[in-house]
């Protein structure tokens, strides 16, 4: 495999998976503030700080 292919894969799965983790913890945070509506904006908060931090995280491993 070349190694642009395994940067690329490393750097999707090490984001989607932040976003993830971020995403559900998010969701369990609105939750306990805001049941319902908490929930779903905590979900997009998470996600979206956890994909940025993950997309930093792997900018960092790959210079």
């Amino acid at each position: 495999m070349s190694e642009k292919l395994i940067e690329t894969a490393a750097k999707t799965a090490t984001t989607g998976g932040s976003a993830l983790v971020g995403g559900g913890a998010g969701a369990a945070i609105g939750t306990l503030v805001f049941p319902g509506i908490g929930t779903a904006v905590g979900y997009l908060l998470g996600t979206g700080a956890g994909g940025a931090s993950g997309y930093q995280l792997t900018k960092n491993w790959f210079k």
